[in-house]
């Protein structure tokens, strides 16, 4: 009895004996292998990138310097009468009456404050003269006119006249005299009668030569218009 011929594989082969399993994956692996060697030129290839270049900032455009406002000068005023403490102080240059009047300690008992204006601007060289109790105040007064450019108020404080200071001769006294008849006289402005007045008592008429700015010249014109006693 002839055996029976074995039956084939249910497993199909290709003609190099090789399965569809095995196909397939080889053919991954090779696409694989292209794809990455496709990577690998691609980032060989790949262009430097442009540099980056870092720009300092523009220069600001110069730019004006500001002047620094000029400080005005402080102000150097003569304060008499009923204050205190009389005699020369320097204010600020914005100062007010009330201001000389503090620095000159305040006013006197007895003295009328109605008649100060405190308020009143002051000017450089000014001469404050408050009327004491027994003064015969007739009326107040600026002491002398503002300087230029100040108007529209009186520049300085209040003034009043005393009683005639050379004892019915018409001589001005300069022990007794205030600012205002000082004043009358020849050459006086306010700044050299504020320094007869701060340089007081005198003795004679030639006591004159020691108060700053008096000459000979200004003496011999005083001489017959003033006396000390």
């Amino acid at each position: 009895m002839q055996a029976p011929l074995p039956q084939p594989s249910t497993a199909q082969t290709n003609e190099s004996g090789a399965t569809p399993k095995a196909v397939l994956l080889f053919g991954a692996g090779v696409l694989v292998g292209l794809v990455m060697a496709g990577l690998i030129l691609l980032l060989l290839r790949r262009p430097e990138p442009t540099p980056i270049v870092l720009h300092a900032p523009p220069t600001p455009a110069p730019t004006a310097t500001p002047q620094p406002t000029p400080t005005p000068s402080p102000l150097t005023v003569f304060v008499s009468g009923g204050v205190a403490q009389p005699g020369l102080y320097v204010l600020p240059w914005d100062a007010r009456l009330g201001d000389a009047l503090a620095a000159a300690g305040g006013l006197q008992e007895g003295v009328d404050g109605a008649l100060v204006n405190q308020a009143e601007r002051l000017f450089d060289g000014a001469q404050i003269h408050v009327p004491l109790a027994e003064e015969a105040p007739a009326t107040a007064a600026s002491q002398s006119g503002p300087p230029p450019g100040l108007s529209g108020t009186q520049a300085s404080p209040v003034s009043v006249a005393g009683s005639s200071s050379g004892g019915g001769s018409g001589l001005v006294n300069l022990n007794t005299a205030s600012a205002d008849q000082l004043m009358a006289l020849p050459g006086i402005g306010p700044s050299k009668a504020a320094a007869i007045i701060a340089n007081r008592p005198y003795d004679s008429v030639e006591d004159l030569d020691r108060v700053p700015g008096f000459g000979e010249k200004t003496i011999e014109q005083l001489r017959d218009l003033v006396t000390t006693r």
